[in-house]
């Protein structure tokens, strides 16, 4: 795909139309390539089977080159999964737990980020270390690296906060994690495909994300990193046809793993959302990641403004290492929730979380879209709260 600036990026979207989308912390649209290259699987699929399965495996090899390079991840080490939490899974059941090890976890996480640690503590004897956040979701780096000790195992963060859209410092949170000996898990799916990530300098050992939000592809694919150091120590008895040296000659048994990470893609896969994810990967290159992340920081600002002018109160820090495209708010005398379907009366879809309306934006919108989120939110506050 060629390059291409903004206003041609904006085209990429605007068969949303009326809808103005800012709940991309959730699930997002899809950009017109991914819609196309999704279909034209499936009508491809429908004319000639499976004639074309050559070019479905290509599909998923130019995927980890395109992921790869976001990340600075060799491909041999990226597998597709079907979901962010499928990868966290694939580490918290695969590494050898001893009693009394410790994972360190934040009290706000997703529950993705939650319940795999939580099964490890019922059923192994993990113990998870809590650390909580400040009220704008601030976990500072000191704090995590004041609850290290020497049985800390594992710590795990999204790199972006889902409820708060506090952003995570990867960097000095690798070097900490690294200089402890402590395994460093990122969940990325608030982030790929708009902030740097680089799993060399953050000496990240093991990375899952989704494409269904920020990167604006489909859902039922995700990609997972592991170091080769960290995926040689991880027990793997979740095995299929696919997982072993020499696949093609089923008969011939024989419990050889392949040395890359193309072992946990151990049967068939999702091909037609690698088809859409790869599309969707297309489409950040061609704009330029950092001309998303750009978009983004100037949506966000210009949200923060209207809303603080409107007398919301913002949750979601706005310094410069810590913003996200998640801006969090509250109304003193307005519900979340009633703002939210308040919002959606005007074709303004935004989300609630912890009871917080979440306003996320991204790269694409126009000055139509603000004009109309700025009139909608306007709108609410005349109304002021709902009549009981």
């Amino acid at each position: 795909m060629k390059s291409i600036d903004h206003a041609e990026y904006q085209e990429l979207f605007s068969a949303l139309e009326p809808l103005v989308w800012v709940a991309h912390s959730g699930v997002s649209p899809m950009s017109r390539p991914v819609a196309e290259a999704m279909q034209a699987f499936v009508q491809d699929v429908q004319e000639n089977a499976a004639m074309h399965l050559c070019d479905w495996v290509g599909n998923i090899k130019e995927l980890k080159l395109l992921a790869g390079s976001l990340l600075n991840a060799a491909p041999s080490d990226l597998a597709v999964t079907p979901n962010t939490t499928h990868g966290i899974n694939l580490i918290a059941h695969g590494l050898r737990w001893r009693p009394g090890d410790q994972v360190i976890v934040g009290s706000k996480e997703y529950p993705a980020n939650v319940y795999p640690w939580w099964a490890q503590q019922e059923a192994r004897g993990v113990e998870i270390v809590w650390i909580h956040p400040d009220e704008q979701g601030r976990i500072p780096v000191e704090a995590y690296a004041e609850k290290i000790t020497d049985r800390t195992r594992l710590l795990t963060v999204s790199h972006v906060q889902f409820a708060s859209g506090y952003r995570h410092d990867l960097t000095r949170l690798g070097a900490v994690c690294k200089q402890a000996g402590v395994i460093f898990l990122v969940d990325a799916i608030q982030s790929f495909g708009v902030f740097p990530i680089d799993v060399q300098t953050d000496h990240i050992d093991a990375l899952s994300t989704g494409c269904q939000k920020w990167l604006c592809g489909p859902t039922g694919v995700a990609l997972f990193y592991t170091t080769p150091e960290l995926r040689d120590k991880l027990e793997f008895t979740w095995v299929g046809a696919n997982s072993v040296v020499d696949a093609s000659n089923y008969l011939d048994y024989r419990f050889e793993l392949l040395g890359d990470a193309r072992r946990f893609e151990n049967a068939m896969v999702n091909f037609p959302g690698i088809a859409g994810a790869r599309a969707a990967l297309e489409v950040v290159q061609a704009f330029g990641r950092e001309r998303v992340e750009q978009e983004i920081h100037k949506a966000t600002d210009r949200l923060a403004a209207v809303v603080a002018d409107l007398g919301f109160t913002i949750h979601s820090s706005r310094a410069d290492d810590e913003w996200s495209g998640i801006v969090a708010l509250t109304h003193p005398e307005i519900d979340s929730d009633d703002l939210a379907e308040r919002l959606k009366k005007d074709s303004v879809i935004a989300t609630v979380r912890a009871g917080k309306l979440r306003l996320a934006p991204h790269a694409y919108h126009t000055e139509e879209h603000f004009q109309r989120i700025t009139e909608a939110l306007t709108k609410c506050v005349r109304q002021g709260a709902a009549k009981v």
